[in-house]
């Protein structure tokens, strides 16, 4: 089904694209046709200068303005035709209407505050701190200083890694490292890696040398590590580039420390690596080819809107799994919160539902082995 919608939408992109093609074509040839008459009027502007101290033909001067400004108002109706054509290809091509999978009860006042803090969150982690100042002027919420700041500064440290300075994530990991030693956390030892690969691809290697006694500290969790770097030098005057130790001088090497610092930051703030909003945009995405295949089967059937569950299962991929999952081995359904995966007395898990069916006689025989148990025995398991 979701292939079937994604040829569908790729088709659709394709014939909208064909008609961006078409206006591109027709603006250039307005683009070409207005500098014709730009160079035009300059040419009869000139023959008029010329033509000053004789007795001018007014009428032919002002025939061939005539000629060039028709010229151009018949480009500009081509223009406005291919432009009239396109909004018509956008309004058969995307017609899709999600409305049935929003939940209106969401956006009520009560969550309207939540909703607020999860876009100034959003914002924040992308650095756009004047929009969020803009979004709160607007919108009237009043977002906490304390929640705020630490934001700042992660997005400042970040900025300042990117462009090579280690020294204020550096400075971080030293105000936080018992925080960080608690979660073993490698953040640290990385960027001194990076400080130290940094001085040898600069051909310091006297520097680089007495640097490595800051190492030192991480002899015992990243023993093999620190040998790596200190067989490197060996290849400083021959080049490192050619050598097998090359991999240390990967310039992937400076994206990965921002999302470990924004990962170990975030842990830290007690929030997600990623943005909530992102994650719950990209996961309806996700969701919407697949209930868009069955809406009209839910509807028809008036079974659409009646659960607060999806009426399908859909596949959001690793990234969209943040906890474990039990699926039923008996009925073959996904457990969920009114139907709990329960642990049997034997230490076999069945569903809710399929304990409840295999009752007879208030006692219930395991289905994988002989030992038979009471329902009431039968424990919750929370994942």
């Amino acid at each position: 089904i979701n292939t079937n919608y994604f040829i569908q939408t790729n088709l659709r992109t394709l014939v909208i694209m064909d008609a961006v093609a078409v206006l591109k074509k027709e603006y250039g040839k307005v683009k070409t046709k207005h500098n014709e008459l730009l160079d035009g009027l300059s040419n009869i502007d000139d023959l008029i200068a010329v033509d000053t101290a004789h007795d001018m033909d007014v009428s032919w001067y002002l025939e061939q303005v005539k000629t060039e400004l028709q010229g151009a108002s018949a480009s500009h109706k081509d223009w406005h035709a291919a432009i009239s054509r396109f909004g018509k290809v956008i309004d058969k091509q995307l017609t899709e209407d999600v409305s049935p999978f929003t939940n209106k009860n969401l956006f009520t006042c009560q969550n309207t505050e939540l909703i607020h803090q999860l876009i100034c969150e959003h914002f924040l982690r992308q650095g756009n701190i004047e929009l969020v100042d803009k979004f709160l002027t607007e919108s009237g919420f009043h977002l906490d200083v304390k929640k705020r700041q630490p934001f700042v500064e992660l997005n400042h440290i970040v900025k300042s890694l990117r462009s090579g300075d280690l020294e204020s994530a550096l400075n971080w990991c030293h105000a936080n490292k018992l925080a960080l030693t608690k979660r073993n956390s490698s953040l640290e030892f990385l960027l001194h890696r990076l400080k130290f690969i940094s001085l040898v691809k600069d051909n310091k290697t006297a520097e680089a040398l007495q640097y490595a006694q800051v190492l030192g500290q991480f002899a015992e969790t990243h023993k093999r590590q620190l040998q790596r770097l200190m067989g490197c030098l060996l290849y400083t005057e021959g080049g490192i580039e050619t050598s097998a130790y090359q991999d240390l001088i990967d310039i992937q090497h400076w994206s990965d420390i921002c999302d470990v610092f924004t990962k170990e930051a975030c842990s830290l703030m007690g929030l997600s690596k990623e943005s909530p909003l992102a994650i719950t945009v990209d996961a309806g995405c996700r969701a919407l080819p697949a209930l868009n295949s069955i809406r009209q089967v839910m509807e028809a059937k008036q079974l659409w809107g009646l659960k607060d569950e999806l009426p399908c299962e859909v596949e959001l991929g690793p990234s969209c799994q943040f906890h474990s999952l039990f699926a039923c081995p008996i009925l073959r359904a996904q457990c969920s919160k009114t139907n709990p995966p329960m642990r049997l007395e034997c230490g076999h898990v069945i569903s809710n539902d399929a304990l409840k069916r295999l009752t007879i006689s208030n006692k219930v025989k395991c289905p994988y082995c002989p030992q038979e148990t009471c329902p009431v025995e039968a424990k919750q398991i929370f994942f």
